[in-house]
């Protein structure tokens, strides 16, 4: 992570992204840029696109001053305002740099009505590979020192095992895996197999890691469970997964990902399922 791409619409809920990016900076020595964009029309009857601009330009240089002064010295900070769909100049954005992240509030930056997590943070996720760090409304972010890493049968859960072990030892965080029993027998004995196979992958990167098995719950699900175990633990973090990018969905992220960014009480980070196959008896793309 070098830069930080943040979405910006002056609202309170963008605030909160501002407040995040704040603290991953802190932690990783990121830079971190905030993005405006204007629409082709101008959203305020009374002002020209060219006088939003100038009055955007003068709130972001009271802003940016005082984002500096709650950051170590040295960690770069700017702004930029641009023109088009909001979603499509964040990404493009972040995706002109190497190892950039978006950083952004589930309903911020979003400046219409609500579509699951926010028509925008959503179009944002289905349109990017870029690592997507979200916190929701009324959170006030801490350092990372724990990653929650929920685990299930499913193609994608595992793929995020190698980025969660690059952060885990950027931040010197421990590695929580968290798993939900299954009922049946032969779905169980895969979880075990699984839980596993991440434990030794965790192991042999010397990452410190615990494992909390929930008891099976029909009024519970992995994202219940994921839910009401990091809400008693501090300074976290949910690493999820968004679909694979062949299935047939129009949102490319999975409704057990969605329900965890609507409702987890800590920031959740998205990352983009990739086949790494690693030379020991961890897969995160096979049996």
């Amino acid at each position: 992570m070098k830069r930080i791409i943040v979405p910006y619409d002056f609202s309170d809920e963008a605030r909160n992204g501002v407040s995040l990016a704040t603290v991953l900076a802190s932690q990783t020595r990121a830079s971190i840029q905030l993005v405006y964009v204007q629409r082709k029309k101008p959203d305020f009857a009374h002002l020209s696109l060219e006088e939003e601009r100038r009055l955007v330009e003068k709130e972001f240089d009271t802003l940016v001053a005082e984002i500096r002064k709650a950051l170590p010295q040295g960690i770069e900070v700017e702004y930029i305002v641009k023109k088009g769909k909001v979603y499509q100049e964040v990404v493009a954005q972040a995706e002109a740099f190497s190892d950039a992240v978006i950083v952004t509030s589930t309903h911020g930056a979003s400046g219409f009505e609500e579509f699951f997590l926010g028509s925008n943070t959503l179009k944002i996720l289905a349109s990017t590979e870029v690592p997507v760090y979200t916190i929701r409304h009324g959170m006030t972010p801490a350092p990372i020192q724990n990653v929650i890493f929920p685990l299930d049968t499913s193609f994608e859960s595992r793929q995020k095992a190698p980025i969660t072990v690059k952060l885990a030892k950027q931040w010197s965080a421990t590695v929580h895996i968290v798993i939900e029993q299954a009922a049946d027998s032969e779905e169980a004995k895969k979880l075990n197999a699984y839980t596993a196979q991440c434990e030794e992958y965790f192991a042999k990167n010397d990452v410190p890691y615990c494992t909390y098995r929930a008891e099976a719950n029909k009024k519970e699900d992995l994202v219940d469970v994921t839910n009401n175990y990091a809400a008693h633990i501090p300074n976290s973090l949910i690493v999820v997964t968004t679909r694979d990018k062949a299935a047939p969905s129009i949102f490319m992220i999975g409704e057990k990902a969605q329900r965890l960014l609507r409702t987890a009480p800590v920031p959740v980070l998205v990352v983009v399922p990739t086949l790494v196959r690693i030379t020991d008896s961890f897969r995160t793309s096979g049996n």
